[in-house]
């Protein structure tokens, strides 16, 4: 696990979901391939430029080694021909050897099917693994990645996504204390501190 491709649907489901070991496979030297697939603008009034926004704040903070931001429209990502073809060639140019991504079970369509699409390339690469996002469905963690020393690292970077605080907060919802809550619920399954929880699709060691 040398050459990681973490990808999302939307600006913010990385943070969210596996930041935390984002930053843990960067400190321990990995090179890390950072693609969110949409703009991110949709029908709750935050605009693509809003959210490209949000997400040079938020890569300020990480050392990440390469960025790529795709041109697709929030809820249209398709499982297709031609996203696999572009999946294809990020992991033939970086020569990614592991892939985490969002799970097919999920409420969300652009969610689904960026998974539908990692599931067709992973023939030509070592490590499948899906995190969590928050609208996952049935999503039972068999691999935990102990976060606790970049904890508030992850919250640090999640406070640059504004857009997705005040929406949650206009739900009468904290996005914060639910973060908080569900690492330190992954913690306890894991007997740490603080964890980030996956599903493991394929995994060659």
């Amino acid at each position: 696990m040398d050459n990681i491709l973490i990808i999302g649907a939307h600006p913010d489901d990385i943070e969210l979901g596996c930041i935390g070991t984002l930053l843990k496979l960067k400190k321990h030297g990995k090179k890390i391939i950072y693609l969110v697939m949409t703009k991110g603008g949709n029908w709750e009034q935050k605009t693509y430029k809003d959210r490209v926004k949000e997400i040079r704040s938020a890569i300020l903070c990480m050392e990440i080694d390469e960025v790529l931001i795709g041109e697709i429209k929030d809820g249209n990502l398709l499982h297709c021909s031609e996203t696999i073809d572009f999946i294809t060639d990020i992991i033939k140019k970086h020569q990614i050897d592991t892939i985490f991504c969002q799970y097919f079970k999920d409420t969300h369509q652009d969610h689904i099917n960026i998974a539908k699409n990692c599931l067709s390339v992973k023939s030509i690469c070592k490590n499948l693994i899906f995190y969590e996002s928050l609208t996952s469905a049935e999503f039972t963690p068999n691999l935990f990645i102990d976060i606790t020393e970049y904890e508030d690292k992850k919250k640090e970077i999640l406070v640059n996504y504004t857009s997705q605080i005040d929406k949650y907060m206009r739900r009468n919802q904290d996005l914060m204390l639910y973060i908080d809550a569900k690492d330190k619920l992954n913690g306890i399954k894991s007997c740490v501190k603080y964890a980030e929880g996956f599903i493991i699709n394929k995994m060659s060691l």
